[in-house]
């Protein structure tokens, strides 16, 4: 009897013990770390939409998502030592990496530590073809620079003046180097600042078009000092500018002007839907920024759901090529963490709106 009774005992201390574990287990939180520096209107987006979509997706399976963000950031030290921290309060994956110039020093940590990290829309080739443990859908910009130089040298240009950003460096100097390489004509790099002396430099290489490498703000800026001065030169914009200049501006200035960018066609209800659903709980215009930000946060589930949330599980798992559903269809990452997407778009507007799209291969 007694014997009985101690067994009894033994298998109850057993399932309280088991209970107590799996209750642990599915009340530990998932952590992500977000890295995304909201000083531009395309950081802001990004921002705000991963909280969106925690808040409507709280839960991966039975276990809570708990989102270590850290927004105040924009030097290279802050950035690093954000990541650092996230590490250290065991995120499992990291989100990141609005411009080139962020997405370089979160691959930096990333081959460091061996934490897996998806970049939104950093595209800089200077990421192509290396085992960071950096992931991202958006397409590496030494594509979108080849296309750009094949398309002016399509319409008959012979002198391209590259109006550049000074400080996204990532992004610029490779996209500078590939359509210098390509074009069939003569180019000139002009550093953008907002001046007389900068637009005066343009104008003195006597050039036929002008490719702003910058972003919206100073792409607008272009075309307002040099479109009704010098309407024979043909204006044209990265992917970097044109995403917010066709959700935020409208303006008929914008008519000729090129606007190079990727897909701009969200595919499949399940986006549309949640995409639909983000603009109209905060009233905003979505960009590509979301677009992007909703591929990968949603691949960052799927990840999570298929394998689980150690660093070492997740990271194998995106380094193992495989297909993807995004906004804009599916796509698949090589065992470098890059996309395999191989065609863009370039864009004209009528009175301020698209009205006829190219694509370019």
């Amino acid at each position: 009897m007694k014997k009985r009774k101690l067994i009894i005992v033994i298998i109850s201390i057993m399932i309280l013990a088991a209970v107590g574990v799996t209750y642990s287990y599915i009340t530990r939180p998932i952590k992500i770390g977000v890295i995304i520096p909201i000083q531009s209107p395309l950081g802001n987006e990004e921002n705000l939409f991963v909280r969106y979509y925690r808040d409507a997706h709280p839960k991966i399976g039975q276990r809570p998502v708990e989102l270590l963000i850290e927004n105040n950031v924009e030097t290279e030290k802050e950035i690093k030592t954000a990541y650092e921290e996230m590490k250290n309060k065991g995120a499992s994956i990291i989100i990141g990496g609005v411009t080139s110039e962020e997405g370089k020093w979160l691959s930096e940590q990333s081959a460091m530590y061996d934490l897996p990290t998806f970049g939104i829309t950093a595209s800089t080739a200077l990421l192509k073809d290396k085992k960071d443990a950096f992931f991202r859908f958006v397409p590496t910009n030494d594509l979108q620079a080849e296309l750009v130089a094949k398309y002016y040298s399509k319409l008959g240009k012979k002198k391209l003046v590259l109006i550049t950003d000074i400080k996204n460096k990532s992004y610029v100097e490779p996209f500078a180097k590939v359509i210098t390489e390509k074009f069939n004509g003569k180019v000139v790099n002009v550093p953008f600042r907002a001046d007389e002396e900068t637009y005066n430099k343009i104008v003195s290489n006597n050039p036929d078009s002008v490719f702003c490498i910058l972003q919206a703000k100073d792409v607008i800026d272009v075309i307002n000092n040099l479109k009704a001065k010098h309407p024979e030169i043909k204006i044209g914009s990265s992917s970097w500018g044109s995403a917010e200049i066709l959700s935020m501006y409208s303006s008929p200035v914008l008519d000729g002007v090129l606007l190079f960018s990727g897909s701009s066609k969200i595919i499949g209800e399940k986006f549309k839907t949640e995409i639909s659903n983000f603009q109209s709980k905060y009233d905003i215009e979505a960009t590509k920024g979301t677009n992007y930000a909703a591929s990968v946060i949603k691949a960052i589930y799927r990840g999570i759901e298929a394998v689980g949330d150690s660093n070492e599980a997740l990271k194998k798992y995106f380094e193992t090529p495989r297909d993807y559903e995004t906004a804009y269809g599916k796509t698949q990452l090589n065992e470098y963490g890059d996309t395999l997407l191989n065609n863009m778009i370039v864009m004209v507007t009528t009175e301020g709106k698209v009205s006829n799209e190219e694509i370019l291969k």
